[in-house]
């Protein structure tokens, strides 16, 4: 597998699944823009692509503000010529009550999730339709299809939104040849869910639902979004 020759975006690659999928496109050939809302963390992961190396280019972005996406998108293209892979991993979870959430909670956890994924996929578009070619994947959850075991409702919410926005968009770009795919990890160890899991009893839990018996790690998320 050879990605020798195109540019991927990852966003939220400056930890946990988003680093290690940027690690693993950067190691078959591709230029990898690594975009975080920590610049620390981006360039973080830019130094561990170069060093192992890769090429890579870091972009600080806030993913729910649209101006932001189409700074990403412009800077991609201006250090690497144009965008063939659009990875929309950035997320976050705010895990409060149903009747402890708040408006701001609401559009935060929204924004992040499913606003700013879809103006990232917007703005791959604009790109790829032109070339006849692309390929999205998106991150969606377990949590997409089943209840979370924490109160995360909006959370939930979120993740069911980006199934749906995979599918629909998937069948509105399939005539430009633009494939859109989605990814739902279950259980991760990335530093979102170990925020969730913060007690011994807690993490026990987690990992007695899976038939494996343990949590999953970041780069197990690598071979899946490589082949889609």
């Amino acid at each position: 597998m050879s990605f020798a020759g195109q540019t991927a975006i990852v966003t939220g690659a400056g930890r946990g699944m988003g680093r290690a999928v940027a690690l693993g496109l950067a190691a078959v050939g591709a230029s990898v823009v690594v975009a975080d809302v920590d610049e620390g963390a981006a360039d973080d992961s830019v130094a561990a692509i170069k060093k192992a190396g890769g090429q890579a280019a870091a972009v600080v972005v806030d993913i729910s503000r649209v101006d932001d996406v189409r700074r990403m998108f412009k800077a991609a293209i201006a250090q690497f010529g144009t965008v063939d892979i659009l990875i929309n991993n950035a997320g976050i979870g705010i895990p409060k009550p149903l009747l402890e959430y708040t408006e701001e909670d609401w559009d935060k956890q929204l924004g992040v999730n499913l606003k700013g994924m879809f103006f990232a996929t917007q703005e791959a578009a604009r790109v790829m339709i032109p070339k006849h070619r692309g390929k999205i994947v998106n991150f969606a959850s377990t949590a997409a299809f089943v209840s979370s075991s924490t109160p995360e409702t909006a959370y939930d919410i979120s993740k069911g939104g980006v199934r749906q926005l995979t599918t629909s968009v998937a069948a509105e770009l399939a005539p430009h040849h633009i494939n859109v795919n989605a990814v739902a990890p279950g259980t991760i160890m990335t530093e979102l869910t170990l925020s969730v899991l913060d007690t011994d009893e807690k993490m026990s839990r987690a990992s007695a639902k899976i038939p494996m018996g343990r949590l999953g790690v970041p780069e197990d998320m690598v071979g899946p979004v490589l082949f889609l």
